[in-house]
């Protein structure tokens, strides 16, 4: 299995790289190119739909030219991939790791994420300790500094699901958002993240502030809602919730998956997020993950089967068996 998700990953994988590489650096040059007239002492805000204190992270960017920036972000995000490949398959022959990390490099939503120098990596990275260690204060740091600079709409179940199962932690992140947030608001002033919330109510129409454009063409998730994707998107909302409430490894997977579904816009890129699921996914619904892993890269290819891939897999992480109200107040307390 794995042998075959990887080779098919490869193929797939190198083809997306041929058509899409083009856009080499799209998203980190505009990093670096807000950081740079922030340096130079702009004070109107860049425009795009991470927050103002994201141009100062960015900086270091301006240290390099643009094509060295471009290939520093997907360094960082090839060495975050290598980092995590090694975490989640310890324990397993070197063959089987080297066929994860193939398969892994080539899913085409990374091949993309690697491409424009995205932050779905670093929010993954993120948000690894929140999901994936038991619940601890400490964990919830590197989540909250991430929602800082780039509170993704995607990410808004997985606050659902910490509500629950990572309190402690989830206490941490929204401490670290607001003290960093005030950072950001000090810095750079108060209008810098007004035009900032303009831009996000912006976000999933054709073209929002600046010089920035998103193509709903692109979009994998249930909007624009009509009659049809509002009934779905509520059916996917209660499933969600369902899950969340009754296991915690289901609600997770179920989260990550509602949140591509669910955001005003899921790019392609987005989807390498769901890397943070895999193994849990393997543990409660071997033989849908392993189904649902083959037919990444080809429903990739067309958007709208995109949308019911992830549906499919939503649908997998839903309880079969219906639990009494004492079974789930006990489970709550134990997360507690």
């Amino acid at each position: 299995m794995l042998l075959g998700v990887a080779v098919l990953n490869l193929i797939t994988g190198f083809g997306v790289s041929r058509v899409l590489s083009p856009m080499f650096g799209w998203d980190s040059g505009l990093y670096r190119e807000c950081a740079r007239l922030l340096a130079e002492g702009r004070t109107d805000f860049c425009g795009f739909l991470y927050s103002p204190l994201m141009a100062v992270a960015a900086w270091p960017l301006t240290w390099f030219s643009p094509t060295t920036s471009a290939i520093t972000m997907t360094l960082v995000g090839v060495a975050i991939l290598l980092v995590g490949v090694v975490l989640e398959t310890r324990g397993q022959a070197v063959i089987d790791r080297v066929l994860v990390a193939i398969a892994v490099m080539t899913f085409a939503p990374v091949v993309f994420e690697l491409l424009l120098g995205q932050t779905t990596l670093l929010i993954a990275a993120a948000l690894y300790p929140l999901i994936r260690r038991p619940d601890a204060f400490r964990n919830g740091i590197p989540f909250g500094i991430a929602l800082a600079l780039a509170p993704k709409p995607l990410l808004f179940p997985i606050l659902i699901w910490a509500i629950v199962w990572r309190r402690r932690g989830l206490t941490a992140t929204f401490l670290t958002t607001l003290l960093l947030t005030g950072v950001g608001v000090a810095l750079l002033g108060v209008d810098q993240y007004r035009d900032w919330v303009a831009v996000l109510t912006g976000a999933g129409r054709e073209s929002v502030a600046g010089d920035f454009t998103l193509s709903l063409h692109a979009n994998s998730s249930l909007w624009p809602l009509n009659p049809a994707t509002f009934v779905l998107a509520g059916a996917v909302v209660a499933a969600t919730l369902w899950t969340i409430v009754r296991d915690t490894s289901r609600g997770m997977v179920a989260a990550l998956l509602a949140g591509l579904l669910l955001a005003p816009y899921s790019l392609l890129y987005a989807f390498s997020i769901l890397l943070l699921a895999v193994k849990p996914a393997l543990a409660f619904a071997p033989r849908a993950t392993r189904a649902v892993a083959v037919t990444a890269n080809l429903a990739t290819a067309y958007l709208p089967v995109l949308t019911i891939w992830s549906l499919v897999a939503l649908l997998a992480c839903v309880p079969r068996q219906i639990r009494s109200a004492v079974s789930v107040r006990e489970r709550l307390r134990e997360a507690q």
